[in-house]
């Protein structure tokens, strides 16, 4: 298998393993470059759901031995291999198009979750990024419908880029979590509750209290007058009027 190989080297697979872990190329994409360049058939993977650094990890032993420690090398140094907005945004646009499955979006997303690979540093430089890939995607409030990516590939193509309030977008994906807004901060702005009281509210469902939550000048400035929230809820949840 090696003699019928081109002589690609280490880089190759550190290029190609970090354009996957960033997430602006698929599983598929990562696939079909190396039928590409070193001639990889299917018969060489395990199983459809083999995880693509194992494939590549693999692949790459496979044209040397002295690869794999390379690699490793190289990514445990790297500052570029942790999943992107650009790479969600890639990820989804490939789903929606037929291109990737919900189980290859999940799977790419959730790569840095596996058990014991927790050493208290955070993955992400993007709080959105973060939210969908540890908590959404793994554990959805409901299955995720073609209408749930398109919606959160409006919001990650948002040209503001406001993380905070991409992430309360995000939460608000879901019709059950759009009620529960309506509920909270309605009592809220009624002066049924204290802004500790909805910190409450806020802490469990957006990981922000009443200083950090982006809305609360939205929310001061519709005090006692309840007919506004379904509007502010539209802003909230990036819901066209």
């Amino acid at each position: 298998m090696k003699d019928k190989m081109p002589p690609v080297t280490s880089v190759y697979f550190i290029g190609l393993l970090k354009a996957y872990l960033r997430g602006t190329k698929t599983k598929q994409e990562v696939l079909q470059d190396l039928y590409g360049e070193i001639n990889l058939q299917p018969a060489d993977l395990d199983d459809s759901g083999e995880d693509v650094t194992r494939i590549l990890l693999r692949t790459a032993t496979a044209v040397h031995e002295n690869y794999y420690q390379e690699i490793v090398g190289a990514l445990t140094q790297a500052t570029d291999s942790t999943p992107t907005r650009e790479g969600v945004i890639h990820q989804l646009e490939a789903l929606l198009a037929g291109n990737s499955t919900p189980e290859a979006l999940v799977q790419w997303a959730t790569w840095h979750n596996d058990p014991g690979e927790d050493n208290g540093v955070s993955y992400f430089d993007d709080l959105a990024v973060d939210y969908f890939c540890t908590q959404l995607l793994p554990n959805p409030p409901e299955p995720l419908s073609h209408a749930h990516y398109t919606q959160a590939l409006k919001i990650f193509k948002n040209p503001l880029r406001d993380q905070l309030k991409d992430k309360v977008a995000l939460v608000l994906l879901f019709e059950k979590e759009r009620q529960r807004f309506l509920f909270y901060v309605g009592d809220y702005i009624q002066g049924h509750t204290a802004p500790e009281q909805l910190d409450v509210y806020l802490l469990n469902k957006f990981g922000m209290d009443h200083y950090s939550f982006p809305y609360m000048t939205s929310l001061a400035s519709i005090m006692y007058d309840p007919a506004k929230l379904p509007a502010l809820l539209k802003v909230a949840a990036n819901i066209p009027e």
